[in-house]
């Protein structure tokens, strides 16, 4: 649980500490747009902690159209900060950016959000570390996550979408399982496929809407 909720808590705290800068500097109208932000991202870990409950229930949820576009920005705003502090070079590509699929967007920035932070981990120490997002196709709607890190240990890829399956010390073992739960739920699905950059990279296959 706190794999899947510690990328919002952090973001809340980057933007309360930029908050009281901004206070400190006489500058409200900065500090007002953070605290906004502080107010969504707090709707979020509440949303992620229910949709944790879910995937323990199996509950299904309604589904809607979402535009990509909107939610990588929404993903971004949750793991960006990270990215930038630790020097990762990310390459965004959305060839469509009106494209539109099925899916409830929390939760598919949530699955997005859990592939870029395992990309993160996965390339800490690598020289040059690179991760790419990129969007592409229309039926299926694809979007890759890919980075340059070691790649999927072999011994892991049977079961790499098993909940409590990981292959960190501190992990869980239960971002892929959660995520591609909410895949199958979307009418969708999440794969392991080749990373143009030499990792390991995922895609996620969605219906277009």
């Amino acid at each position: 649980v706190a794999h899947e909720i510690n990328q919002p808590i952090a973001a809340i705290r980057t933007f309360a500490e930029n908050s009281l800068r901004y206070l400190e500097r006489e500058q409200p109208d900065k500090a007002r747009g953070n605290l906004a932000t502080i107010v969504e991202l707090t709707a979020r870990v509440g949303a992620i902690t229910n949709e944790l409950r879910n995937f323990a229930r199996r509950k299904p949820t309604p589904l809607c159209p979402v535009v990509v576009q909107s939610a990588v920005d929404g993903t971004l705003l949750l793991i960006g900060d990270r990215l930038r502090t630790q020097g990762i070079a990310l390459d965004v590509r959305i060839e469509n950016p009106a494209a539109s699929v099925h899916a409830d967007r929390v939760r598919l920035e949530q699955v997005l959000v859990n592939l870029l932070q395992n990309a993160v981990d996965a390339v800490h120490g690598v020289k040059d570390a690179r991760i790419a997002l990129h969007a592409h196709g229309s039926d299926p709607v694809h979007i890759d996550v890919c980075d340059n890190g070691p790649g999927v240990p072999a011994d892991l890829l049977p079961q790499l979408f098993t909940p409590f399956v990981t292959g960190r010390p501190d992990g869980l073992g239960l971002g892929l399982a959660i995520a591609s739960d909410i895949m199958a739920e979307f009418g969708g699905t999440l794969t392991l496929i080749p990373s143009p950059l030499g990792g390991a990279g995922f895609r996620l296959a969605l219906r277009p809407a």
